[in-house]
């Protein structure tokens, strides 16, 4: 009977959730006992690849995307986690419209990865939910950029560049790219 039970609650989580918190990423379910100790959808989806399948439409997008920030994943890339938050990741990602087969985002806040990668990442999760989504771009290119040019207005010289990107607070960013690593493949905690 509780094996039964624990199927059914399961097949209860595929079905869009309207109701989020104070990050608007974190879905209110009733969790039980059994459900509890099972990992998140995009966790169990990076380690075997087998996605939900859902049909295209708003509440399923915002979803995935609650599926994703609220990761073990996420832990590290949003800074509604205190771990993430702690080091000064402010980063966030919300969900701006669907329009036709495309998705439209919004990035803000400081994120350890470059932005392109919290993308990227957020890109290949929706598409592999939602077969039918055939682009996943943000609202403003601009959000994309790691770093602003701050450019004199008479000369059109550049004056400084501002760094966009949470704090390197232990320094393995800077030398993963000096050693011409990749940050973005570990992440900021090595342990995950």
């Amino acid at each position: 009977m509780m094996a039964v039970t624990c199927w059914l609650l399961l097949f209860h989580l595929l079905i869009p959730v309207q109701a989020f918190t104070k990050c608007n990423v974190r879905p209110k379910f009733a969790y039980s006992k059994c459900i509890s100790s099972l990992r998140n959808e995009y966790d169990n989806w990076r380690s075997d690849a087998v996605p939900l399948r859902l049909p295209l439409d708003e509440e399923n997008v915002q979803h995935c995307l609650a599926l994703l920030i609220d990761s073990d994943f996420g832990t590290q890339m949003f800074g509604c986690h205190k771990r993430a938050n702690d080091i000064g990741i402010t980063g966030n990602m919300a969900f701006v419209e669907l329009s036709g087969p495309e998705v439209v985002l919004s990035l803000s806040g400081k994120f350890w990865h470059r932005r392109e990668t919290v993308l990227g990442r957020a890109a290949m999760w929706l598409h592999a939910c939602m077969r039918e989504i055939v682009q996943v771009n943000v609202a403003d290119e601009e959000e994309l950029k790691d770093f602003d040019q701050v450019t004199d207005e008479i000369t059109g010289e550049v004056i400084f560049v501002k760094d966009k990107r949470s704090p390197d607070f232990n320094g393995d960013r800077a030398t993963m790219e000096y050693q011409g690593m990749d940050p973005d493949m570990r992440g900021p905690f090595p342990s995950l």
